[in-house]
């Protein structure tokens, strides 16, 4: 364990007192809601911060230990009390009630799971059907005046007929985002709200940019997120013109806005013209 409040809290060896990386810490597994549940956790899928149960025993969980400094929490608590059916794609999970703050998540498929590898790979129309879902639940964040600020295709799932064992509420082939350790909830909407310093990305800003309208830079990692996709399709990106050019859209022209951005288009404006295609 790193700290008294972490994360990353992480497992020691009992005899040499070194990091044990894939272990799980005593400060987790008598953590107050762990053993309310009765979970038996199995392996980290991030270490330090993401735990997993046994897949063998269903349901299957994901335990997440969140930041206390991050808006994490409340942005989920506000997104669960909206209605989970679609544009909301905000995974149906729990939130721990005793000691420090846990994420409790079924285990849902990620992204990648799906990625074709021999032909014929994804047509067009199930590549758009992808991006319809991924812009619909980024617009459905704005709507609501948060910004995600790290979306990427690591945060990305899908249900999987498997996965909805771990919980009824899941559809099956819905994308779901994940991780909102830097996400914000603001005043001030699309269109109104201005420039802010970028927090740590997984995305790389284009240009070295460091300051980015919150949700202008949700719609250009969407964009990228959206261009993986077409690549990783059995290597026929050269196949989807439409899809190649809504992604490059996305990711837009930039100019390097210090207030309103329009280097690209909102996610509103993305999805009503997806919409249309």
């Amino acid at each position: 364990m790193s700290s008294e409040n972490g994360p990353p809290w992480y497992a020691k060896d009992p005899e040499t007192g070194k990091i044990d990386i894939l272990g799980i810490p005593e400060q987790l597994k008598s953590h107050p809601e762990i053993i309310r549940r009765g979970l038996v956790l199995f392996e980290p899928a991030k270490p330090g911060v993401v735990f997993t149960t046994t897949q063998v025993k269903k349901p299957c969980y994901i335990v997440k230990i969140l930041k206390p400094e991050s808006e994490e929490r409340s942005i989920y608590e506000y997104l669960l009390q909206q209605d989970l059916a679609s544009p909301n794609h905000t995974v149906p999970c729990e939130l721990s009630t005793l000691g420090h703050p846990l994420l409790f998540m079924p285990f849902v498929s990620r992204l990648a799971v799906l990625y074709p590898r021999t032909k014929p790979g994804w047509t067009s129309y199930e590549i758009l059907g992808f991006f319809l879902q991924l812009t619909e639940g980024i617009e459905f964040l704005h709507q609501h005046h948060i910004a995600h600020m790290d979306y990427c295709y690591s945060n990305t799932l899908i249900a999987r007929p498997k996965d909805i064992v771990n919980d009824k509420r899941l559809v099956e082939g819905k994308l779901y985002i994940i991780d909102f350790d830097w996400s914000r909830r603001f005043r001030d909407g699309p269109g109104v709200q201005r420039a802010i310093p970028l927090t740590p990305t997984q995305i790389e800003p284009p240009k070295g940019l460091k300051h980015f309208d919150p949700y202008s830079w949700d719609v250009y990692c969407l964009g990228c997120v959206c261009r993986d996709i077409i690549r990783h399709n059995s290597g026929k990106e050269y196949t989807y013109r439409i899809a190649q050019w809504y992604a490059r859209w996305l990711m837009g022209n930039e100019r390097g806005c210090t207030g309103v951005c329009r280097c690209r288009p909102t996610a509103r404006h993305a999805c009503r013209v997806l919409g249309l295609l």
